[in-house]
């Protein structure tokens, strides 16, 4: 799958040996069953395996620790459906939006998505988060049409996105997957449509990370 990581070359990644695979196999299935019991939504996940597969091996490199799956130790690394809390520093996807047209979605130039930060409110992601996204998700009747991503130092092209609905969200390919690497930035504007309107669309993907950041008391 083609991806985007603000960066013109490959990042280093190191494979995973053949039992971190099977728990990655074994894990990615068990995740995509546990988030829902849509069926489509089960395969939408599983689908990108292989591009999770390799953003978990840039994480072993990134990171310099064992994989070992949705439940890793303190020193290990793992991974889980991404959060708001990680993204936004906050408990929910919804945000409010007074004027249509472009706005700030996730992050903004002057205060972007910082993994970088050990601001308690984002959990402390400093030196132990990745983030790996294919599509995009929604909670609400999604009220955007276009996206715009910057991934630090890179803007990249505008991109159209059409959502298609499913039993219990809606959910939109983007061309390109999104991975976002150690320490990295990263925001994204909106094409809003309305005026006084509110969405939570957001990264539908997995947040990759050491087990330390997973379990932390920042993730309340």
């Amino acid at each position: 799958m083609a991806f985007i990581a603000g960066q013109a070359t490959v990042p280093e990644y190191v494979e995973l040996d053949s039992t971190e695979l099977t728990i990655f196999d074994r894990d990615l299935v068990k995740t995509a069953g546990y988030y829902s019991t849509n069926r489509d939504l089960f395969s939408l996940l599983v689908e990108d395996r292989d591009f999770y597969l390799f953003a978990t091996m840039v994480g072993k490199k990134q990171l310099n620790a064992p994989f070992r799956g949705a439940v890793p130790g303190s020193g290990d690394l793992g991974f889980s459906i991404i959060r708001s809390k990680t993204v936004l520093g906050t408990t929910s996807w919804f945000k409010a939006y007074t004027t249509p047209g472009w706005n700030n979605v996730l992050g903004s130039a002057a205060s972007p998505v910082d993994l970088s930060t050990t601001d308690v409110a984002f959990g402390n992601p400093q030196n132990r988060v990745l983030l790996a996204f294919p599509k995009l998700g929604n909670q609400t009747i999604p009220k955007l049409n276009e996206v715009w991503f910057h991934v630090e130092p890179t803007d990249y092209p505008i991109w159209p996105v059409k959502f298609a609905q499913l039993t219990d969200t809606y959910l939109a390919n983007l061309p390109h997957a999104v991975l976002i690497v150690k320490n990295n930035k990263f925001y994204m504007r909106g094409n809003i449509e309305g005026a006084n309107v509110a969405d939570a669309t957001h990264p539908f993907g997995l947040t990759i990370a050491l087990g330390s950041y997973l379990v932390g008391a920042g993730q309340e």
